[in-house]
């Protein structure tokens, strides 16, 4: 899935060098472009031990919810049919959350309290859309998200997490204005919804992280170009 992600990366970033160009290579009904945007992202996640039938938390803190805002820039290309475009957006960077910290005993009543940190990074995130006029400049956008969730973790009570994938759902509203040569300015907002993770430790199997309630809020600034 990372490869796939990597390859329509670079078509989409390889379209975006043709802005600008208005010869007979130009597609029509082909848009591409750049946007930056403004979220906000949140999750809940916690870390359980399992002993044969009996799960336990094992962390001091060890279900809490995060929130984090990020910047990021990204490319699209789109087709339009009618009053369907049809499109594939990728952030050009990662976002990485905040470090967490928690305290963690090396048993469940007692032991020495040790030092755990952990946050994440989002990669390879990748939209596929569809934005639906139902004005002339306005429309509503429904899409489907794939992301590669790779975690970075410094635990003192052993072990690792492998990285995992994810999948969501992102709907929205927008603006869009263009002018008589073809390039476009467009305002969008947007709510998404990622499907719910978990990763067992790669080297301590009783022990598991899950993360659920993931849900992100953005608001874009889209330039680009029609052909």
């Amino acid at each position: 899935m990372k490869y796939l992600r990597s390859k329509i990366a670079v078509l989409a970033i390889s379209f975006v060098s043709f802005l600008g160009i208005q010869t007979a290579h130009a597609v029509e009904g082909l848009s591409v472009g750049l946007a930056y945007t403004q979220a906000v992202f949140m999750g809940t996640g916690k870390e359980t031990s399992t002993s044969g039938a009996t799960t336990t938390k094992r962390n001091i803190d060890a279900e809490e919810t995060g929130i984090f805002e990020d910047s990021i820039g990204s490319a699209f290309i789109e087709y339009k049919v009618g009053l369907v475009s049809l499109g594939v957006e990728y952030y050009l960077e990662d976002l990485t959350t905040p470090e967490n910290t928690n305290k963690q005993r090396t048993s469940v009543e007692a032991g020495a309290l040790q030092t755990n940190t952990v946050k994440a990074t989002f990669e390879d995130h990748t939209t596929i859309y569809a934005n639906v006029n139902f004005t002339p400049s306005s429309y509503f956008k429904v899409g489907y998200i794939m992301t590669d969730v790779a975690t970075e973790e410094s635990l003192a009570t052993g072990g690792a997490y492998p990285n995992v994938d994810t999948d969501g759902y992102v709907i929205g509203l927008g603006y869009q204005h263009t002018a008589d040569n073809g390039f476009f300015a467009r305002v969008e907002v947007t709510a998404s919804d990622y499907d719910d993770i978990s990763a067992t430790n790669s080297n301590e199997s009783d022990k598991k992280v899950e993360v659920n309630s993931m849900y992100g809020a953005a608001a874009a600034l889209k330039i680009g170009k029609s052909f």
